[in-house]
Formats: structure tokens, C-alpha cells, sequence
């Protein structure tokens, strides 16, 4: 069974985009294990020109972190 991809263009570029964040933060946690998570989002947040509760945001709707409630 073929499965249709019914993603807008918008869609599949932010997509790729929310991918290319999760990976640089499972990178730059790997690489600077004892760094604070804030300080790793602020990083990707100036590499993405995002701001840092967006990239936070996009990292636990991933799954990658989880806040302390």
C-alpha cells in the first residue's frame, strides 16, 4: 500500500527544518554533556535564527527533553 504525502510545501519545509533542530541538539547534548540545556538551545536558537522557547518548544514536542512538572 502506497502512502500519499498530503503536506503542503510549507509543511514538509518546516518539517525538515524541526528534523534539523532535534538533530543538532542530540549532537551538541553528546558533545557538551554537562552543559546546560538552556545555554544548548540558546546555540541553536542563533544558528536558526529562532528564539530559545521556540527551539525548546519544538525539542520537547519531539520528545527530546522533558521538563521537570
Amino acid at each position: 500500500m502506497t502512502q500519499i504525502d498530503l503536506r503542503t510545501p510549507k509543511e514538509k519545509e518546516r518539517d525538515q527544518k524541526h528534523a534539523a533542530i532535534c538533530n543538532e541538539f542530540l549532537t551538541l547534548t553528546n558533545q557538551m554533556p554537562t552543559a546546560a540545556t538552556h545555554r544548548i538551545f540558546g546555540l541553536i536558537a542563533e544558528r536558526h535564527k529562532l528564539t530559545i522557547p521556540g527551539v525548546r518548544n519544538i525539542v520537547i514536542k519531539a520528545g527530546l527533553y522533558a521538563t521537570n512538572k
